[in-house]
């Protein structure tokens, strides 16, 4: 869990940096259990949601939010918000999803390739 922490740390920092509008991080495993989350977003009764649109949902609420997936790759997915509450973006790695919220103003291509370097990391820590 510490070594999780660390790379949300460090992921938080470069994403500051990089001016990527991330706002929220959150780390799934693949049986839906909420490895970390950062303080601002609790996606605690959620999980099962992300699991679903990694299974292929196309549609989703999180948080009082509507997202419709926009974009589906290798690397994740990224939901949009069409009422203009900004992006969910699910970057997958061996064991889980690192789940992202990006403001608005995010460019949610560039914050997903941003992200799936530290997904990368991630692999086979959950």
């Amino acid at each position: 869990m510490n070594e999780i922490k660390k790379i949300i740390d460090e992921l938080g920092i470069a994403a500051l940096e990089a001016n990527t509008k991330i706002a929220g991080l959150a780390v799934v495993s693949d049986s839906g259990k909420l490895v970390f989350q950062t303080d601002n977003w609790d996606l605690t009764n959620h999980t099962n949601m992300i699991l679903d649109v990694i299974k292929g949902d196309r549609t989703f609420v999180l948080n009082d939010g509507e997202f419709s997936v926009v974009e589906t790759k290798t690397e994740g997915i990224i939901g949009t918000s069409h009422s203009g509450m900004g992006h969910i973006i699910f970057a997958l790695f061996q064991g889980g999803v690192l789940v992202s919220y990006a403001m608005p103003q995010a460019d949610p291509p560039k914050v997903l390739t941003f992200l799936k370097n530290f997904a990368m990391r991630l692999n086979g820590k959950v």
